[in-house]
């Protein structure tokens, strides 16, 4: 897959692709039924799929004092585009100048002058310009004199419990924020995964027989506090991890720590790129009376997550 920084690095290769064009935070289900159509329509004509997306959200620069946590950060965005299918990602760094650009400006100026699109997708909700005053009607009322077509992408349903729900970056987001993993994972298509830099931690851990290792995840989403079973990726291996996320009431704590005892193995990944995939919430964080209930309480944990991973494993 191809990255462009900035319109000016893209190259003739993406003329007539079928452009997407959105912030794709999470790639979620509804991002990739947008993408799985862009595919469609361009695999007719050998066209490239391109998606166009922004660093950071705009709403970061508009509304300083409403910052949207990130589901993907930019690493893992590109990744998840490129298994929904994109071909080509074009990254816009969102500043005031590209901010105030009117709808058929931008239209003009950058998709059409730089990409000349033969279709562009979009979903009904899309919104583009400055004041988000550019949507599917502003794209179809330009699209003969600028040479592509329009196709607008039903949003993806989908039921989670007895609730029917639209799938949404924000909706995932309150999942995640209240530890429901698995209806975050209903919108995703997949796991959520946070990833990270191990860091040094307390070390409590190693005395209570359980080591873990310690994640910086930088503005990424960090779910709500509490014991999850999954997966760690790091250094080239994946396996299952008891993770947790939380205050470590029983020994002191005051900060927020995301940190994960992974089973078999106690490998020293300190500043290593690593991954938390959160498959199952085990249950709230509690304050114990002393370590030993703590330890206690852990080695069930482990035994849990063992049997949760070792079902998905086999299926």
């Amino acid at each position: 897959m191809k990255v462009f920084r900035g319109v000016a690095s893209i190259d003739d290769s993406l003329r007539g692709g079928v452009l997407t064009v959105g912030n794709f935070d999470g790639v979620h289900l509804g991002h990739q039924r947008i993408l799985r159509t862009a595919h469609a329509l361009a695999k007719v004509s050998s066209a490239a799929v391109i998606a166009m997306t922004f660093e950071p959200h705009p709403i970061n620069l508009l509304k300083p004092d409403r910052v949207v946590p990130r589901l993907t950060p930019w690493e893992e965005k590109l990744h998840q585009l490129e298994r929904a299918g994109a071909d080509a990602v074009v990254r816009l760094d969102t500043d005031w100048p590209l901010l105030s650009l009117a709808a058929d400006d931008f239209v003009r100026e950058i998709l059409i002058k730089r990409i000349h699109p033969s279709y562009i997708v979009e979903g009904p909700n899309f919104g583009f310009g400055r004041g988000r005053k550019g949507n599917v009607d502003t794209l179809q009322a330009m699209s003969q004199r600028g040479g592509f077509q329009v196709r607008v992408v039903e949003p993806y349903r989908t039921h989670i419990g007895d609730e029917q729900v639209i799938v949404s970056s924000t909706l995932t987001r309150n999942y995640l924020a209240t530890g429901q993993v698995d209806h975050a994972a209903a919108c995703l298509g997949r796991a959520y995964r946070l990833v990270g830099t191990v860091i040094h931690g307390a070390g409590d851990g190693r005395t209570l027989g359980y080591p873990t290792i310690n994640l910086d995840v930088g503005e990424q989403l960090v779910p709500g506090e509490g014991v999850y079973a999954g997966f760690a990726e790091v250094a080239g291996l994946r396996r299952a991890a008891a993770i947790s996320i939380g205050r470590r009431p029983t020994l002191g704590g005051n900060a927020l720590v995301v940190e994960a005892f992974v089973l078999d193995d106690a490998g020293d990944w300190y500043a290593e790129c690593a991954v938390l995939e959160l498959m199952h919430r085990l249950r709230d964080q509690v304050k114990f009376g002393d370590r030993e209930a703590l330890t206690e309480q852990i080695t069930r944990d482990v035994e849990r997550v063992r049997a949760i991973t070792s079902q998905e494993a086999s299926t």
